[in-house]
């Protein structure tokens, strides 16, 4: 006997070598498409894949056809899990899976070891804090974009091991540099996971409607690290460089100001689809207790690296690893790490992990708008955040788009 329900998605199982899913038999013929590609037309309401590379995003539609006609659409993303784990960044190989349907915006994603319980946002507005690695959302509308962010936090608890620090060594390290943070809140992981989602009314049209759509032709990537402050102090109490000269500014991403800027950009339009890669770093200018002017000098390049990913044709990235010191103390590195994927059919898929110091901000930017679109902004916590036994932020974000 038939179910009456609305047509939805009714599981969606993972397995290394599976990605199966079954939906809602509410009469008609089915089709399925993944990533454009027809793969599926029957009656039976399920569908099974084995044929994907793990951890890439698929798009797939389920299209119930009555007459002819196309006269509802699911649209599902997810991947498969990844053969192996990236320590360093765990949610890089994280399987989130997004489910659009007319009566529904479902996220699920795969459960974090230590993590008790994570807060739901969506388009900033906090929702509700679940325990469970689930959110299904009913009150939406069909003709608005929305962005979900999932925070979780985990203790850190191989910090030192990994970093063969003893812990009272950690400990006086921390104290001395930021007398305003416990080391308990030193000690915890921050997590973010946010899914950009067009508008749900794009996302459930036919296949055959999006197939004249326009490709990306250019991806313009831009990531800044900043001190908001106009003086910083040297947390080194008997060095002559008292101070350090701020940025003075607030997140832009055209902050004229910075302690580093890497642009990247990626051409489609071009033959070979070229990776344009631009890294500038601001002067360091130091000055005595009375804020006369002392020293100033530029830190080397060398530690700003790039590296491109092929995938597939219309599907290129890169790695981009980051780690800037100040040529006039002896301070940590300002570390981070970012993964993209920018496709040419919009959709994109960025993970990274930083120090909660200083300022962080990263923006994207699609073919010639010339309007950056902010993905990643994150305030410091301090300078003793950059402190190598202090806990990672770990984020990241991708979409699913129409294209």
């Amino acid at each position: 006997m038939k179910e009456t329900a609305v047509f939805e998605i009714k599981s969606v199982m993972h397995r290394p070598d599976l990605i199966y899913f079954t939906w809602n038999d509410v009469g008609g013929r089915y089709h399925v498409y993944k990533d454009g590609i027809h793969l599926y037309e029957g009656t039976v309401p399920e569908f099974s894949d084995g044929d994907f590379k793990h951890a890439k995003l698929y798009n797939y539609s389920i299209e119930r056809v009555v007459g002819g006609d196309v006269v509802d659409v699911i649209a599902l993303q997810t991947s498969a899990f990844a053969e192996e784990k990236n320590k360093e960044n765990p949610l890089q190989s994280l399987v989130m899976t997004t489910i659009v349907a007319k009566t529904q915006i479902a996220l699920a994603w795969e459960e974090m070891r230590d993590v008790q319980e994570y807060d739901i946002y969506r388009n900033g507005v906090f929702l509700q804090t679940v325990d469970v690695n689930r959110y299904i959302d009913r009150d939406f509308a069909l003709d608005e974009s929305y962005t979900y962010t999932i925070h979780s936090k985990r203790p850190l608890l191989k910090s030192e091991e990994r970093l063969n620090v003893s812990k009272s060594i950690a400990s006086t390290l921390f104290d001395w540099l930021n007398r305003a943070s416990s080391k308990e809140e030193a000690a915890i992981e921050s997590f973010s996971v946010t899914k950009v989602i067009a508008e749900p009314k794009r996302l459930l049209t036919s296949v055959r409607e999006r197939e004249n759509l326009e490709k990306v032709d250019r991806w313009a990537f831009r990531y800044t690290t900043f001190l908001a402050d106009e003086w910083v102090m040297n947390p080194h109490p008997l060095t002559l460089n008292r101070y350090f000269k701020g940025d003075d500014r607030d997140f832009d991403p055209n902050g004229e100001s910075f302690r580093t800027r890497v642009d990247i950009e990626l051409a489609y339009d071009l033959e070979r689809s070229p990776l344009f890669f631009t890294k500038n770093i601001g002067p360091s200018i130091a000055y005595n207790r009375l804020k006369h002017f002392r020293e100033k000098a530029t830190a080397s390049f060398d530690g700003i690296s790039v590296q491109r990913k092929d995938h597939k044709e219309g599907e290129a990235g890169f790695h981009l690893t980051h780690a800037v010191g100040n040529p006039l103390t002896t301070a940590p590195k300002i570390d981070y790490e970012v993964r993209a994927v920018l496709r040419r059919d919009g959709t994109f898929d960025l993970t990274g992990t930083h120090d909660a110091a200083p300022h962080h901000e990263v923006y994207l930017m699609q073919g010639s708008r010339n309007d950056w679109f902010p993905i990643h902004q994150v305030e410091s916590k301090g300078l003793a955040w950059m402190a190598p036994v202090v806990a990672w932020e770990y984020w990241r974000i991708s979409n699913f788009t129409s294209s």
